[in-house]
């Protein structure tokens, strides 16, 4: 009983934990993470991000934003720039150096994707899609309910 209790939690929370494993490893040598790649390749493939806009696409609250950009910034990947629509606002930029890594993740990411599915035939890869976008949706309705109708 106490096994199917949080059956899919935990095992959703198992296989996330080793794709993270799996890209943290897979991205070493470009002094990426899992948690912090993706900051890379979403500011690369718009060019600029205000910093509200990077939480919404990052689904990350405010203070590990900051804390995995200041990282970035440290790297020399990033850098903050007033932004030129809006003098109180600032924006994200790749630099130079960012701008290579994220070529690199645009080379790379393909393959470490295609390797967490290697041995599933093309209508397993579908279904999986297919579940996971249910999964995501159904996740975000969950959370636009704020957990309401858990909590009473």
């Amino acid at each position: 009983m106490i096994d199917e209790m949080d059956s899919y939690i935990r095992q959703f929370n198992l296989v996330a934990q080793k794709i993270r494993q799996y890209l943290n490893q897979q991205l070493k040598d470009l002094n990426l993470t899992a948690s912090t790649y993706f900051f890379i390749l979403k500011v690369g493939e718009r060019g600029t991000l205000s910093q509200e806009e990077l939480f919404k696409v990052i689904y990350l609250n405010p203070s590990n934003v900051t804390r995995r950009l200041n990282r970035l910034i440290k790297l020399g990947y990033v850098v903050k720039e007033k932004s030129p629509t809006d003098g109180r606002s600032r924006v994200i930029k790749l630099t130079a150096l960012g701008q290579q890594q994220y070529q690199q993740l645009l080379q790379r990411l393909p393959q470490i994707n295609q390797a967490l599915v290697d041995s599933f035939d093309t209508q397993q890869r579908t279904i999986l899609q297919q579940f996971l976008g249910i999964v995501d949706r159904d996740l975000d309705q969950l959370l636009s309910n704020k957990g309401d109708e858990l909590n009473g």
